[in-house]
């Protein structure tokens, strides 16, 4: 079970340098969709380990929220989005990964007191979950526009999700409520704002608004 675990964490990690890496909304919207249904496995497969039936409760909300309920709302703030945009010079997929790669390298050095101190079965996973959370922030701070900022906000929740969940053996399914009912909230207003902006401008990208600022 604890090499399942690894092993779930480690996929996790990939997919989320392969939303790195695709360019499509389509594509890295169904990736975010594979992320959830992964960490809402290893919600289970802990829940079995640990015998906290609790966690086989969290994992339905997660599949529920973030692989049914946000994806709905993230693909209606991206209709009409062009599925391949044409990349601007120096913003090819490949410096992101880069960087991705040298985050994965920091969850390391920084997790591994943490890994020495610990004697929980799931600690081999505990910095890749925290790999995932420093990608999905820098995701998230370097997004072209509204949606990417949004996307890399939803991958650092995944991260920080799956780190507490490697990290605690499990987190009381009361405060994974709140903070999923914080986490559908945000989406929520962020699609109003987003279609609003979208109506008012024609382009959710962060250089266009940064030119029509003036």
């Amino acid at each position: 079970m604890t090499a399942l675990t690894n092993l779930l964490a480690f996929l996790g990690l990939v997919v989320t340098l392969l939303i790195v890496w695709r360019q499509g909304w389509p594509g890295r919207l169904a990736l975010f969709v594979a992320q959830s249904l992964l960490l809402a496995l290893l919600a289970v497969v802990i829940g079995i380990l640990a015998g906290k039936p609790g966690l086989l409760v969290v994992a339905a909300v997660v599949v529920l929220l973030k692989a049914w309920l946000i994806p709905r709302a993230l693909a209606r703030m991206g209709a009409g989005t062009p599925v391949l945009r044409p990349l601007a010079p120096g913003r090819s997929s490949a410096v992101p990964l880069l960087v991705s790669g040298g985050l994965v390298v920091v969850a390391y050095a920084v997790m591994l007191p943490v890994n020495a101190a610990t004697t929980l079965p799931t600690e081999g996973g505990i910095p890749l979950a925290f790999a995932m959370a420093l990608i999905g922030l820098f995701v998230c701070v370097t997004g072209r526009d509204a949606l990417g900022h949004l996307l890399g906000f939803l991958m650092f929740e995944n991260g920080i999700f799956g780190l507490a969940l490697l990290a605690t053996y499990g987190l009381p399914g009361l405060v994974e409520a709140g903070v999923f009912l914080d986490v559908l909230a945000i989406v929520l207003l962020m699609e109003g704002v987003v279609l609003r902006v979208r109506r008012e401008h024609d382009s959710i990208d962060v250089d266009r608004l940064r030119e029509l600022r003036g």
